[in-house]
């Protein structure tokens, strides 16, 4: 049988600093990197696809020296190409790049990561297509994602009312929120293995969560959650909340069929 033949690169990821070499880069920052700028490329958002469609991956097919380039293969180059372009603008800062864009949500976590590595290693991380001198597609510096949040992003504290979906986490404490009129799951930061342990006996119930939250501004979409307590909303008995209404003057109650039928689809 004879060998596949190789398929054309698509792009390439390079570690750019003075002197760097790529044995000298730790294995986890490549992968991480890599795995970032792979969800760029397919443009999944982390809170909606747990992985990237097959269609949409990226393949590492080479490495070379100079500062550290990692040639890659994307199984779909175009929606790639213009998906690592579209980043790119949004990092230089172009005011054509509507800020309220879906993709400048679901590109926020891989540009923090690889935000993260740039620290870590000392470098600019800089995505382009082939070619020595082909200019890059994307630049990330180590300061990228806190620039960028500063443009975007609002903190303050508040409450969130949602049901719990996970708790845990195998490096960092977290939980699952599924909230009422928001299309993306909540991940959200626990403050203490206590919470841990309290959340996961709600699993499946609805809280309400006080802690600090991050916001995208135009949008008021919570982009970041970390709670520091959390309780159980009480919604009191039917019978006595109707009892109430009709004293206080709401006789409109009475031409309803079955309050407590109706009360208990308004809490469901």
């Amino acid at each position: 049988m004879a060998p596949k033949k190789k398929p054309p690169l698509t792009f390439e990821v390079r570690f750019v600093a003075e002197g760097l070499v790529p044995e000298e880069i730790p294995l986890r920052a490549v992968s991480d990197a890599l795995s970032a700028v792979q969800d760029l490329a397919s443009g999944r958002d982390p809170a909606e696809l747990p992985q990237v469609p097959a269609e949409k991956r990226i393949a590492l097919m080479d490495v070379r020296r100079g500062s550290a380039v990692y040639s890659c293969v994307a199984r779909a180059p175009d929606e790639a190409t213009a998906n690592l372009a579209s980043v790119g603008a949004m990092l230089s800062g172009d005011a054509s790049f509507p800020i309220a864009d879906e993709r400048l949500i679901a590109a926020l976590h891989p540009i923090e990561s690889l935000s993260k590595v740039a620290r870590s290693v000392k470098c600019n991380l800089e995505v382009a297509p082939i070619g020595r001198h082909e200019r890059p597609l994307l630049v990330v510096e180590p300061d990228a994602y806190e620039r960028i949040s500063q443009r975007v992003l609002l903190r303050g504290d508040t409450t969130v009312v949602g049901e719990v979906e996970r708790v845990g986490g195998a490096t960092k404490m977290r939980c699952l929120l599924r909230v009422p009129g928001h299309r993306r799951l909540l991940y959200c930061d626990l403050e203490s293995k206590d919470l841990v342990r309290r959340l996961g006996q709600h699993l499946y119930e609805r809280i309400a969560a006080t802690g600090t939250a991050q916001w995208i501004h135009s949008t008021w979409q919570i982009y970041r959650f970390a709670i520091r307590d959390f309780t159980q909303p009480k919604l009191g008995d039917p019978k006595q909340a109707i009892a109430e209404l009709r004293t206080a003057g709401l006789a409109a109650w009475d031409t309803i069929a079955d309050p407590e039928e109706y009360m208990r689809e308004l809490r469901s």
